[in-house]
């Protein structure tokens, strides 16, 4: 803006940037008479904003600003800026255009690489199927193991002398067998959720649900009724034995539900449900 002196009249120019809003303070060099220069005021409110935007400060209400009162930019002159760079950059594109017939490539995009491919593997998702995928494997092989070292006819013949009477097929296959033939068949149906949930398929995630509450009844179920069998079997019992036995129920029970519980807590959450919805 221009400036002139009061006294002497001489005059020169200085950036509106450079003054602030309560006027600067300035010495004539001619004539060193001392003398305040304040900015002009507008006459419309086309720069008077609630939002700066160099810092992005708000006042979050009607109260409007020609300069920031955080980081000091004048409204107006930060704009003009903007548009000026713009308008020049714009002018800059058309003599590009214009006078460069052979422009240069543009440089090729950069590769993937594998700490790339690896960070966007660890999103939770990821992370989930994979892991369950891993418990599906192990436990399949225990239940494949299992059935491996299943021998009915020795088992059979083993409890039969020892209990001088004959025991059926069933009896064995219910008590030693039945077992394996579970782990192998829930082993696999996790390891299918677990390759659906991977793909981000949504009927994973209602399949997931259920083989993780069945599992936490498995576990309940299974402890409880070894406690009840403790209980009735012919031995002798004290109180002591009574409470040992039960807060190990409870231990246990705790142990394998509790992670198992808050996975399924976490499968409802919504990092999951609004990556795996299609």
């Amino acid at each position: 803006m221009k400036i002139s002196c009061p006294q002497c009249g001489t005059s020169g120019t200085l950036p509106e940037h450079e003054i602030p809003e309560a006027g600067r303070f300035m010495s004539c060099p001619r004539c060193h008479f001392s003398f305040t220069v304040t900015k002009p005021r507008s006459s419309s409110d086309n720069y008077l904003v609630d939002t700066c935007p160099a810092c992005h400060f708000s006042t979050f209400g009607d109260e409007t600003f020609g300069t920031c009162p955080k980081c000091g930019v004048v409204v107006k002159t930060y704009i003009e800026r903007q548009r000026e760079e713009q308008r020049q950059q714009h002018n800059q594109t058309l003599l590009t255009k214009t006078f460069n017939h052979n422009p240069e490539p543009l440089p090729p995009e950069p590769e993937a690489t594998p700490v790339a491919d690896f960070l966007e593997n660890l999103h939770p998702v990821n992370l989930v199927g994979w892991g369950v995928a891993a418990a599906a494997v192990i436990i399949t092989l225990s239940g494949v193991w299992g059935l491996f070292g299943y021998d009915r006819a020795a088992i059979q013949a083993l409890l039969t002398e020892q209990r001088d009477e004959p025991v059926s097929g069933w009896y064995v296959f219910f008590h030693f067998g039945a077992l394996h033939w579970l782990r192998l068949f829930y082993g696999m149906a996790l390891g299918a959720a677990a390759a659906l949930f991977i793909k981000q398929l949504h009927r994973s995630l209602k399949l997931l649900r259920w083989l993780i509450w069945s599992a936490m009844g498995y576990v309940a179920i299974s402890y409880l009724s070894g406690y009840l069998l403790w209980v009735v079997a012919p031995i002798p019992h004290t109180i002591v034995g009574y409470l040992i036995e039960f807060l190990n129920v409870v231990f246990m029970s705790g142990l394998f539900g509790i992670p198992l519980f808050l996975l399924e807590r976490y499968l409802r959450s919504r990092v999951i449900t609004t990556v795996v919805r299609h």
